[in-house]
């Protein structure tokens, strides 16, 4: 089993065997609960179970696909760049990136530690260096596929046969 199904669903038994207690707790006051143990616990239990974790989504902010299923360290131009809404895409080198799933969210950090937003992959494609076009590297935020070769020869020492992953993702809503 998927290690976060797991969890969600022991977080989810645990918050129903909570709403079952609540509701247990209102049989002392059976004169106004003329419906039977049984249904009041079952009934009752279900409905304090699907506030709880209505309160706890609206607590939260999260849909439950919404909980971050890996992180991803951004330079602070970066982060402004898709928080500005004026890139959608991340380049990084595919050696040693563990790609999330296409439709997962991500915690987005800066590469000093604090999370800057979440952002959800829309799409996930590797691709030699050389044949990132200029299309691909204004949708990273630069202005040709020089700039972006630029950049990424600082940061990572990258050569044009370097295989690289292009993320297309979008800040989650509520994002700053």
């Amino acid at each position: 089993m998927d290690e976060r199904l797991r969890t969600f669903a022991i977080r989810s038994g645990f918050l129903f065997v909570i709403s079952l207690v609540l509701v247990a707790g209102f049989w002392y006051h059976r004169e106004f609960y003329q419906i039977g143990f049984t249904n009041l616990l079952l009934i009752g239990g279900l409905v304090t179970f699907l506030v709880i974790w209505a309160a706890r989504l609206a607590m939260t902010g999260e849909l439950p696909r919404g909980r971050p299923s890996g992180e991803l360290a951004l330079s602070v131009d970066e982060a402004d760049r898709l928080l500005k809404r004026i890139a959608h895409l991340v380049v990084r080198p595919s050696e040693s990136l563990v790609v999330p799933p296409v439709g997962g969210v991500v915690r987005a950090t800066y590469e000093t530690g604090p999370e800057v937003t979440r952002l959800v992959i829309e799409d996930a494609r590797r691709a030699f260096l050389s044949e990132v076009t200029d299309e691909d590297a204004r949708g990273a935020g630069f202005r040709s596929a020089a700039d972006l070769l630029d950049a990424g020869r600082t940061r990572w020492r990258w050569r044009p046969s370097d295989v690289v992953t292009l993320l297309r993702v979008r800040p989650t809503e509520g994002s700053r």
